[in-house]
């Protein structure tokens, strides 16, 4: 597959994933504040199988993406990695901080405005951003990379 197919490819899933951040985001947000049904221990919970369920796609993309370029079959490895890209690209965004009302608004304060109570809120927005930095982040630069670099 030509270089410039691949860059074209990451670049649609960027797109992808930003136009469906944000059509879901607030039922993303929505969904995990319902789930977390009022307690701290078990949002800290739900949070943390929703990062790891991410991960887990992406890494079986990426597990099925090595299985195809073992078997040497470097495009349908492209297409496996872009695959789980795009189903979990749109994930990044959903706790970016928004400006909709009116100046600097922070993921806990639109977990709040959702409805959490504080704690709540914290145990969701907080965990969130050492997961997305710690696990999200660096397992899809991998399968980036992977892209760009599979021949």
């Amino acid at each position: 597959m030509p270089m410039w197919l691949r860059i074209t490819l990451l670049l649609a899933v960027l797109g992808w994933s930003i136009y469906a951040a944000i059509r879901r985001e607030r039922t993303v947000q929505r969904r995990l504040v319902r789930e977390a049904r009022g307690s701290v221990g078990r949002a800290l919970a739900v949070i943390s199988g929703y990062y790891l369920a991410l991960v887990a796609v992406v890494a079986l993309s990426g597990l099925g993406g090595a299985l195809a370029h073992r078997a040497g079959l470097p495009t349908l490895t492209i297409l496996l990695l872009v695959a789980g890209l795009a189903v979990t690209a749109p994930f990044l965004w959903v706790f970016a901080p928004s400006g909709e009302h009116g100046g600097a608004a922070t993921p806990f304060r639109d977990l709040r405005r959702l409805g959490a109570r504080a704690g709540v809120a914290r145990a969701l927005a907080y965990p969130a951003i050492a997961y997305h930095f710690l696990l999200l982040v660096p397992a899809q630069s991998a399968a980036a990379i992977a892209v760009i670099v599979v021949e």
